[in-house]
């Protein structure tokens, strides 16, 4: 992990936020041709969910020290990670944009205009600095689903049942956090589906199936389509075979071929061209990514997605 970010995160970690003007925004999700595009509406709120905003990522952040890990499809969550990636490699850019036209966004007036929205941001400033937190928006924010917990409110001294109340949920945590152009992912799967990372994978799934077919190393790549199809899990598959790269390296894809028939793997080579098979597809997969580890100790072969290189007796998780 670079130095900037590590910089980064002690900044938050130690900054009080006393002085810190908070400000609430809904965002809006829109289909604009192909891409998605996004609006932010101002909302108003007392002084006293200022503070609990604030609290609420003092807690979250500053309560526990980190591990962090540069951002890959095939992290998993723990509540000890946060995972960074360039605000710029995602939409928020163009959240922040839309938040940073400021009074020229339109206030939210009604409740209704809270409803049907895809998340909220939380924005922090002082001077030029900015911290944003992002919490996408659940199904229990709706009123018909908070009703189901059996809910009253304790107003004006007399309870009041829940459907006579215009309900807004809040969280205690939030999903990622974005601070000089550096996104720290506290929820990942949370943080791909607001920036809509699984229709990015689909066009990283078509573009490594694209390049098997024009390589002449393989045999029926359709059916790698097919098998990938809409499944998140092997979209990240493919997503991490395109990053990592290692079909492109010359000799890759024979040194695997080799292996292979060396070591009993049932991938099925004709002509020197390895035949995509229903039954291999998972197997053709990981040896693509490099998944498949042998450790130097024991001598025991691991399939193992999320790796990280180690460099002078000391593992990167560069």
């Amino acid at each position: 992990m670079n130095t900037k970010t590590r910089k980064q995160l002690k900044e938050i970690r130690l900054e009080d936020f006393g002085g810190w003007i908070a400000s609430f925004w809904l965002i809006k999700k829109h289909q604009a041709s192909k891409e998605n595009a996004y609006s932010a509406l101002r909302v108003d709120m007392d002084k006293k969910l200022h503070n609990r905003f604030k609290r609420y990522l003092k807690q979250q952040l500053q309560g526990k020290d980190f591990h962090l890990a540069e951002y890959d499809y095939n992290n998993a969550d723990g509540d000890d990670a946060l995972f960074t990636i360039d605000a710029d490699a995602t939409d928020f850019s163009k959240v922040a944009a839309e938040i940073g036209k400021g009074f020229g966004n339109k206030k939210v007036s009604s409740h209704e205009e809270l409803l049907r929205s895809w998340a909220y941001v939380i924005l922090l400033e002082k001077d030029n600095r900015k911290l944003f937190a992002w919490k996408k928006i659940s199904a229990d924010t709706q009123p018909k689903k908070a009703t189901s917990k059996d809910l009253a409110f304790f107003l004006n001294k007399k309870l009041v049942d829940l459907d006579d109340k215009e309900v807004f949920m809040i969280y205690p945590r939030y999903d990622f956090f974005v601070y000089d152009g550096t996104t720290f992912i506290a929820n990942k799967k949370q943080f791909e589906s607001s920036m809509n990372f699984r229709e990015g994978m689909k066009a990283k799934a078509a573009e490594v199936i694209q390049d098997f077919a024009n390589t002449g190393n393989f045999e029926n790549t359709e059916r790698i389509t097919k098998y990938v199809g809409d499944n998140l899990h092997h979209l990240r598959k493919m997503a991490s075979i395109l990053k990592a790269g290692y079909y492109k390296q010359p000799e890759y894809i024979q040194k695997m071929i080799a292996i292979s028939k060396e070591e009993g793997w049932a991938l099925n080579v004709k002509d020197g061209k390895v035949v995509v098979e229903e039954e291999t597809i998972e197997l053709l997969l990981k040896l693509l990514n490099n998944d498949r580890l042998r450790s130097p100790i024991n001598n025991e072969t691991f399939d193992a997605a999320a790796k990280a290189r180690v460099n002078g007796g000391k593992a990167s998780t560069a």
